[in-house]
C-alpha cells in the first residue's frame, strides 16, 4: 500500500529512484573476486575491462539520469533532489548487488581513471606538424577538453563518501607521473589539484601541494648545482673521495619525506665509482647550501643512460634503464663470471648488493627476456641444460618436435651472460623494466592505510568534543563524532575507538554507560 497523502507526483519520483539505483547497481556491482577494500586486484584480462569501464559508464549514467531530469521532469527541484540521492547510492555502494563499502571501490576506480586519462599523451597533445594557427586551435581544443574532463570527474568526486581513499591512490599516482615524467601537462595536473583544493580545502591537498612545490625548488637546485660543477673539483686528497674514471652527468630530484609515498630502499646497494664521485660532490654541495639536512638516497627511483658496446653492431649503443638494471649491466663489463661460464642470481646480488630477490628478478628477466632488440643479457637455463646433458636418446626424425617452452623464472641455478650475439637498428634502446602489476597486497596495505588513519580522525574528533564538552552522553557523543567526520564510519567503530581512549585514560565513565568525562 502507498503511504498516505502521498501524491502521483511523489509515487512517481520514488519509482524513478528506484529505477536509478536498479540501473546504477549493473554499472557498479563488482565482480565477485574484488569486492572489498582488501580484496584481489582483477586478474583476467576481461575482469580489468570491466573495472576500467567502471567509471566511464558511471559519467554516461550521470548524464542519462541528468536528461530525464531535464527533458522528462522540467528541472523539477523535488527530481533533482532525487538524481542527487540515487548518485549518492550508486556511488557509494549502496545499492542491491553492491558491497556497500562506503564509496572505497569508487574512489579508487575515480583515481585510477584520471591517472590514465593524465598519462595518455594521445588525449591531449595536438599536432606539431601543422600550421601556427592550427596548432593553437588545436591547442585551445586540447584544453577545452581537458577542462570538460575534469569538470565531468568531478562532478561525480562530489559524490564520493571515501574522499581519503581517492585521495591516498591519487597521491600515488601523482608521485608517479612526476617522477618519471609522465604527466601530459603539469598545467593539467595543478588546474586539477586547485579544483580538489575547492572542493575539500587546503588540508586535502597540502601534500599533493608540497610535490610541486618539490618538483619546481628541484630544478632550482640542479641548475646552480651545475654551474658549481662546472669548477674545478679540489683534489682528491684533501676530500677523501677517489676521483670520478669518467665524467658522468648528473641530475638529481630533492623530495620531502613527508609528501611522498615510502619507497624500497637498498642500504647495501654497491655504486660504481663515477656514481659515487658525482653523489659525494652534490652531498658536499648540498650540506654548504642548506645546513643541517639529511640526504636519503631513494636508489629505485634512479634512471641512467649506460653505453654498450657489442661486437656484430657497428656503432656503440646507449641504453635507457633504471639504476637496478644498470648496476647489474655493470656486472658484465669485463667478463662473464670467474670461468665464463655467467652469472647466478646470487652472484649478481652479491655484487650489486641489491637484496630484493622480487625486484632482482624483474631486472634480469627484462634484460634477458624482454622484447626483441632489447635482450642484452642471455639466460642460460639450467633446467634445459640439465636435459641436454642427460644423454637421453634425441627423438626419431620422422616423429613430431615439441617446440619447448621458454621458462620464464629465474631459479637460483640459473645463469646470465653477456649477449654477444645482440643487433639493433636502434641507437638508442630504452629497456623497460619489468614492473610488478597491482597484487593485492598493495591493494590491501594502501586499503589499510587510509583505514588506520580514519583511527587517529576519529580519536581526535572524541578527544576534542570531550575537550570542549568535559561531560557528554553517549548519545550526544556519538552524534558530534558522526557530524564532524568527513568519511562514513559505523557506530561500532566509533564505540571501539571510546574504549581505546578510556583504556588509555583519556576519558571515562560516569554513571553507569551512558555518560562520559574528560580527564586532563
Amino acid at each position: 500500500a502507498d503511504p498516505p497523502g502521498e501524491t502521483a507526483l511523489d509515487l512517481l519520483r520514488r519509482a524513478f529512484g528506484d529505477y536509478g539505483r536498479l540501473r546504477g547497481s549493473e554499472v557498479v556491482s563488482p565482480p565477485s573476486s574484488s569486492s572489498g577494500p582488501g580484496a584481489s586486484a582483477p586478474s583476467g584480462p576481461g575482469a580489468r575491462d570491466a573495472e576500467r569501464r567502471v567509471v566511464p559508464d558511471l559519467l554516461s549514467f550521470r548524464t542519462h539520469l541528468r536528461r530525464v531530469h531535464a527533458e522528462a521532469f522540467r528541472s523539477d527541484d523535488a527530481f533533482a533532489s532525487t538524481v542527487r540521492s540515487v548518485l549518492d547510492d550508486v556511488v557509494n555502494g549502496n545499492v542491491p548487488g553492491s558491497d556497500d563499502d562506503g564509496g572505497r571501490r569508487t574512489a579508487e576506480l575515480l583515481a585510477k581513471h584520471i591517472d590514465a586519462r593524465f598519462k595518455d599523451a594521445r588525449a591531449a597533445v595536438s599536432s606539431s606538424s601543422s600550421s601556427s594557427a592550427g596548432g593553437l586551435i588545436d591547442a585551445a581544443i586540447a584544453g577545452d577538453a581537458a577542462e570538460s574532463f575534469q569538470a565531468e570527474v568531478m562532478c561525480l568526486f562530489r559524490h564520493v563518501n571515501s574522499k581519503d581513499v581517492f585521495e591516498a591512490f591519487y597521491k600515488r599516482d601523482l608521485a608517479k607521473r612526476l617522477l618519471t615524467g609522465r604527466s601530459v601537462s603539469y598545467d593539467m595536473e595543478r588546474s586539477f589539484l586547485s579544483k580538489l583544493k575547492a572542493e575539500c580545502g587546503a588540508g586535502y591537498t597540502s601534500k599533493m601541494e608540497g610535490m610541486f612545490k618539490d618538483m619546481d625548488l628541484s630544478r632550482e637546485i640542479i641548475t646552480n648545482y651545475a654551474a658549481y660543477a662546472s669548477r674545478p673539483e679540489p683534489p682528491a686528497g684533501s676530500s677523501g673521495d677517489s676521483p670520478s674514471p669518467k665524467p658522468v652527468e648528473f641530475d638529481v630530484q630533492v623530495l620531502t619525506t613527508g609528501y611522498w609515498p615510502a619507497y624500497p630502499k637498498y642500504p647495501n646497494i654497491v655504486l660504481p665509482p663515477g656514481i659515487v664521485s658525482v653523489r659525494s660532490r652534490f652531498e658536499r654541495y648540498y650540506d654548504s647550501k642548506y645546513q643541517g639536512r639529511r640526504i636519503a638516497w631513494q636508489y629505485s627511483l634512479g634512471n641512467c643512460v649506460v653505453k654498450a658496446t657489442f661486437p656484430r653492431c657497428a656503432a656503440p649503443k646507449e641504453l635507457l634503464v633504471n639504476l637496478p638494471q644498470s648496476l647489474v649491466l655493470l656486472c658484465f663489463q669485463n667478463d662473464d663470471g670467474e670461468d665464463g661460464a655467467g652469472l647466478t642470481i646470487d652472484e649478481i646480488s652479491k655484487r650489486t648488493g641489491i637484496d630484493d630477490r622480487g625486484e632482482l628478478t624483474r631486472v634480469l628477466q627484462s634484460l634477458s627476456m624482454g622484447r626483441e632488440g632489447t635482450r642484452v643479457l642471455r639466460k642460460i637455463d639450467h633446467v634445459q641444460e640439465a636435459t641436454a646433458d642427460s644423454g637421453k636418446p634425441a627423438p626419431p626424425s620422422d616423429s613430431p618436435r615439441k617446440k619447448q617452452k621458454v621458462r620464464r623464472t629465474v631459479g637460483p641455478l640459473d645463469r646470465f651472460r653477456f649477449n654477444a650475439s645482440f643487433t639493433s637498428n636502434q641507437r638508442r634502446i630504452r629497456i623497460t623494466n619489468i614492473t610488478m602489476k597491482e597484487t593485492t597486497e598493495e591493494r590491501k596495505k594502501t586499503h589499510d592505510s587510509v583505514s588506520k588513519d580514519r583511527l587517529y580522525f576519529i580519536d581526535a574528533a572524541v578527544v576534542r568534543i570531550m575537550k570542549a564538552r568535559k561531560t557528554v552522553d553517549h548519545r550526544d557523543l556519538m552524534g558530534e563524532v558522526l557530524a564532524q567526520l568527513k568519511f562514513p564510519a559505523s557506530s561500532s567503530d566509533i564505540k571501539k575507538r571510546i574504549e581505546s581512549l578510556i583504556e588509555r585514560e583519556y576519558m571515562e565513565r560516569v554513571d553507569g554507560v551512558s555518560r562520559y568525562k574528560y580527564l586532563a
